[in-house]
């Protein structure tokens, strides 16, 4: 069986260096994209199984909106999307979101920060492993 990649996208370097290092540990192939539209590109390119996404990038509804793009491509419809943000905390929201298929549709929403047996966990659920 070859191993799963999974694609980080999240202009954190910080984020994205320390659960590179810790999914790669568990034997998972990862890419990373800084932003979402060059997340999006390389989701194209390499055809990942899973992608985390983060939602405030270059503009604080990124994430939400490449989540909405990525049905639009038929050669991404098999890959999960875990949407793992902080928004919430930053901008003092009293509200939580759920996945939606018109308006979020991700698989799983995780809030930062995330412990790392929960983002494990998470992502073995979402690949079936």
């Amino acid at each position: 069986m070859s191993k799963k990649k999974i694609l980080l996208v999240d202009d954190d370097a910080d984020f994205v260096e320390s659960n590179k290092d810790l999914l790669e540990a568990q034997g998972y192939d990862i890419i990373t994209a800084a932003d979402g539209e060059s997340g999006l590109q390389l989701a194209l390119k390499e055809r990942p199984d899973l992608m985390l996404l983060d939602v405030m990038m270059a503009h604080d509804t990124e994430g939400f909106e490449i989540s909405r793009k990525i049905p639009e491509n038929p050669e991404l419809k098999d890959m999960k999307v875990i949407l793992v943000t902080g928004v919430r905390k930053e901008k003092d929201l009293a509200y939580s979101f759920e996945p939606d298929e018109t308006w979020l549709p991700v698989d799983k929403i995780l809030e930062k920060p995330v412990p790392p047996e929960k983002l494990l966990e998470e992502i073995k659920r979402e690949l079936g492993a």
